[in-house]
């Protein structure tokens, strides 16, 4: 298993943060999420060889989150 922080930009209210555990714990792979809206992100527990973090993120994306990387400005 593997534990990483993932930037969550847009993640501003508890209905994101739902949201944001939802899509990453339908994931197949993840088994812990923890969100954190005072520093917009969230703490993944994964097996690493089952999904990787670019994995995740783009599972985020594709629910509509951005991260720090998808910023233009």
């Amino acid at each position: 298993m593997k534990t990483e922080k993932l930037g969550v930009d847009d993640m501003q209210c508890m209905g994101c943060a739902g949201r944001v555990r939802s899509v990453l714990l339908g994931t197949p792979g993840v088994v812990k999420v923890i969100t954190s809206l005072d520093d917009h992100t969230a703490e993944v527990t994964f097996d690493e060889k089952s999904i990787s973090s670019e994995q995740l993120v783009h599972a985020l994306r594709h629910a509509g989150f951005l991260s720090p990387e998808d910023k233009c400005c």
